[in-house]
């Protein structure tokens, strides 16, 4: 009797750590499926605070470059993308934070660049939209869109815990 009981407590144990170390790994890998598949308002862009999370694969965003960064470090350091409102200029998003410089160069070495802040939960305040353009607006579409078309979809689907989990740390 008691080898039966047990049998069944490790194996209730090993199947309950096997459900979690599931769902934390799928949240993490899939990060950006869900971030762009969840429900949100129009100006908000939740893949711009997912990028502090995990790295992301190049082949989400095949017409970007990503800067993945240090592999010790969490999180997508930029996404950069030249020739956005005329040749030779540059554009990068990073947590939080949209740039816009007229050169990469300017960018580096200068520093005179244009900044558009976002929410901590990825909303683009009315003020910032206005501020950054039509052009830059559609290429942060463009970009939400081309993430949401390429990112790999999750075999057992947690969007309702990523929605939960999202607006918990969104929240803080």
């Amino acid at each position: 009797m008691k080898l039966r009981t047990w049998f069944w407590t490790l194996l209730s144990l090993i199947l309950i750590v096997g459900v979690f170390s599931y769902g934390a790994n799928n949240l993490g890998k899939y990060n950006f499926y869900y971030a762009t598949h969840m429900k949100h308002p129009k100006n908000q862009y939740p893949f711009i605070t997912a990028l502090a999370l995990t790295t992301m694969p190049p082949s989400y965003l095949p017409s970007y470059v990503v800067d993945n960064g240090d592999m010790d470090k969490q999180g997508v350091r930029g996404i950069e993308i030249s020739n956005v409102k005329k040749r030779g200029d540059f554009l990068e998003a990073i947590p939080g934070i949209l740039i816009y410089a007229n050169s990469k160069t300017q960018y580096e070495k200068t520093g005179e660049t244009y900044y558009i802040e976002f929410s901590e939960d990825g909303y683009l305040p009315k003020t910032e939209k206005e501020k950054m353009g039509q052009t830059l607006f559609h290429t942060l579409n463009n970009m939400q869109d081309e993430l949401k078309r390429n990112s790999d979809r999750p075999l057992i689907n947690l969007q309702w815990i990523y929605n939960w989990y999202f607006k918990t740390i969104s929240s803080d």
